[in-house]
């Protein structure tokens, strides 16, 4: 067993799909992996749990959009290993295989990889 920090703990527990969330800042594209999600109306509405303690926060505050992207049981290493670091100082996309799609309606870039892409803006 490992011990692990209590702050960390929520890590353990998250509920919903893994997804990964692209942002596009204004000059780098970004993909993160994220669990804490899930659909909050029709209209259509989603929700997703991240705050600044992850690299994409900053660009989704700023820019106001994203996609998610569902990624396929095949991307299993690529989902561990974007959800594993920051894209700080990372191309995520390169370093991962993913190949980013210019989106109809977003800046952020859809993953030509994964089943389905879901615009928001």
């Amino acid at each position: 067993m490992k011990r692990m920090q209590i702050r960390k703990a929520f890590t353990l527990m998250e509920s919903g799909p893994v997804v990964f969330i692209t942002t596009n800042d204004g000059e780098k594209n970004n993909v993160m992996t994220i669990s804490w999600t899930m659909v909050m109306g029709f209209t259509p509405i989603f929700a997703i749990v991240t705050g600044p303690w992850n690299y994409s926060y900053t660009a989704l505050r700023k820019s106001r959009e994203c996609v998610i992207a569902i990624p396929t049981v095949d991307l299993i290493d690529q989902v561990v290993g974007a959800g594993t670091c920051s894209g700080a100082g990372t191309d995520k996309f390169k370093k991962f295989g993913l190949t980013p799609v210019k989106g109809k309606h977003v800046r952020s870039p859809l993953i030509k990889e994964c089943l389905a892409n879901i615009e928001h803006g």
